[in-house]
């Protein structure tokens, strides 16, 4: 059994999902090693049940001007010389991740380097780009989230066969059945940070307020994904009068609901790596409206056929939403179109492209072993043993 350490930022709803999907379906056997329990603003559970071995590091975290997050987590060189693992995984290059791509270097062990970026939302620091050709080179294997991911690592030189695609994936299964159009109580729904400058929450309120003269009755439900509500774009709706329900945070088992409530989103995103609330509008039949910005824009939106993309003008917006949401028989097939989207991205597959790119240095492995003579993987000890369905997080 071959022992791959994945070290990430933090394990998420639909990571964690993809991990023990992972760990089901193969015989990899995967520690998480991750930087932080959860990031500032994030609202998600952090008690997860896992088949796999977590371990949240200690550290240092500094908040990047555009809202990233990067860590240090000196910890993580005797963590992976503790688990001595056969592959290192890395998602980014901030400091604790290019700590264990050294590490993976110094002890001769295959790289693979994970992210969901691509050209537009890649990090352009001087550091960036400085590490960034010396990792790629490294990495027998690059797993990216889109088909932007792999056309920006194509065109950065790495090999086809070096590159795998594998989407992400909500952390929940899309209902057997989903309410038709008169069933849906709101026009539009808006479920993003909005107070996330990337999510374009201004560009969201122009486009309602042109939506008024469109559809009188006009009904949006705004989920913001914050404690902090933009009181003055609410009440220009409210002056406006415009419907709308706030909600500041949806619990889990109301989320399927919440998407399922409007006949569209939109995510008019001036930066986004992919686009999660898209697969979870559209596994409920919620045709999606987004920007070229988004990464799943011409990939799982795409436009006239699962979904609409548009440029960031108000009224092609404007236009495109209330021409779908006022019309039954268009947006019955928009919706049966987007939910037949939602299910080509599937756990399934991406469960398989994230197996091939973690067992693609196999290869690497097995001339390493045999050229600097390595103990066999059978005789390591094990830094622990998951146990199945039950949380396996522990604190270095």
């Amino acid at each position: 059994m071959v022992h791959v350490a994945i070290c990430n930022n933090m394990v998420t709803p639909y990571t964690n999902r993809l991990f023990n999907s992972v760990v089901r379906s193969s015989d990899l056997r995967i520690s998480v090693l991750s930087c932080t329990e959860r990031e500032k603003d994030r609202n998600w559970t952090s008690d997860y049940a896992s088949d796999y071995q977590h371990i949240v590091l200690r550290g240092f975290s500094h908040a990047l001007k555009d809202r990233r997050i990067a860590h240090l987590n000196p910890g993580i060189w005797r963590a992976l010389s503790r688990l001595s693992p056969d592959v290192v995984a890395v998602n980014g290059l901030y400091p604790t991740m290019l700590i264990a791509a050294l590490w993976s270097v110094v002890h001769r062990r295959p790289l693979v380097f994970m992210t969901d970026g691509w050209r537009h939302i890649m990090p352009d620091s001087a550091l960036h780009r400085a590490v960034r050709p010396l990792v790629l080179r490294t990495s027998a294997a690059v797993i990216c989230s889109s088909e932007k991911g792999r056309q920006y690592f194509l065109e950065e030189g790495i090999e086809p066969q070096r590159i795998f695609v594998a989407h992400i994936i909500p952390s929940w299964s899309g209902p057997a059945e989903v309410p038709g159009f008169d069933r849906r109580p709101h026009h539009l729904l808006w479920c993003a940070r909005i107070d996330d400058p990337r999510k374009n929450a201004p560009f969201f309120f122009d486009v309602a307020l042109a939506l008024k003269s469109r559809i009188p009755d006009l009904r949006l439900h705004i989920v913001a994904d914050s404690n902090t509500p933009p009181h003055a774009a609410l009440q220009a709706l409210s002056n406006a009068g415009l419907q709308f329900d706030y909600t500041p945070f949806i619990p889990p088992d109301q989320i399927a609901t919440a998407f399922a409530s409007a006949r569209m989103l939109a995510l008019p995103s001036s930066s986004e790596a992919w686009g999660l609330v898209c697969n979870e509008a559209m596994q409920c039949g919620t045709p999606c409206i987004v920007s070229p910005f988004t990464g799943a824009a011409g990939d799982l939106v795409v436009d006239g056929a699962s979904g609409f993309v548009r440029g960031f003008d108000v009224d092609q917006w404007a236009t495109t939403i209330a021409a779908t949401v006022t019309d039954r028989p268009r947006w019955e097939a928009c919706s049966q179109a987007a939910r037949a989207a939602a299910g080509r991205y599937s756990l399934e597959d991406s469960t398989n492209e994230y197996i091939k790119g973690l067992s693609l240095p196999m290869s690497a492995l097995s001339t390493a072993r045999h050229s600097t003579a390595r103990r066999p993987i059978s005789t390591k000890s094990s830094a622990g043993t998951p146990s199945d369905s039950k949380s396996n997080t522990a604190h270095n």
